[in-house]
C-alpha cells in the first residue's frame, strides 16, 4: 500500500509540474500553437454580438434597437464585422453599437 501511495504522489506531482493535465491559459494573440516544434499555427475566429440604437432620420428619434452578430480574426474584428450585420431599414440610420457577447 507504501509502494503505491508514493507512485501516486510522485505521478500527481510530475502532471501538475509537467503541465500534463493543466489547460492551456487563454493568451491575447489570436493564433495559437499546434506543436511549438512544427511551426504550425491554428487562427483562432473571434465572434461577436452588437446591440445599435436604430434613429429615424426624418425626425432624429429612436425607433428601436437591433441586433447583429459577426465573426473575425480577432476581438476588433469580429465587432466591425457584427456592426456591418445591423438590419437598417431605409430612411434610418445606426449609432451607440454596444458588444454584448464576444467569445
Amino acid at each position: 500500500m507504501r509502494k503505491l501511495r508514493t507512485a501516486l504522489t510522485v505521478g500527481a506531482l510530475a502532471i501538475v509540474l509537467g503541465g500534463g493535465l493543466a489547460a492551456p491559459v487563454a493568451s491575447a494573440d489570436s493564433t495559437r500553437p499546434v506543436a511549438p516544434e512544427s511551426g504550425v499555427t491554428i487562427q483562432r475566429t473571434w465572434h461577436a454580438t452588437v446591440q445599435c440604437h436604430i434613429v429615424r432620420i426624418t425626425d432624429n428619434n429612436v425607433v428601436g434597437v437591433d441586433r447583429g452578430t459577426g465573426s473575425g480574426n480577432s476581438k476588433e474584428a469580429a465587432i466591425h464585422d457584427a456592426e456591418r450585420n445591423v438590419p437598417v431599414p431605409q430612411g434610418h440610420y445606426k449609432r451607440h453599437c454596444d458588444p454584448k457577447r464576444i467569445w
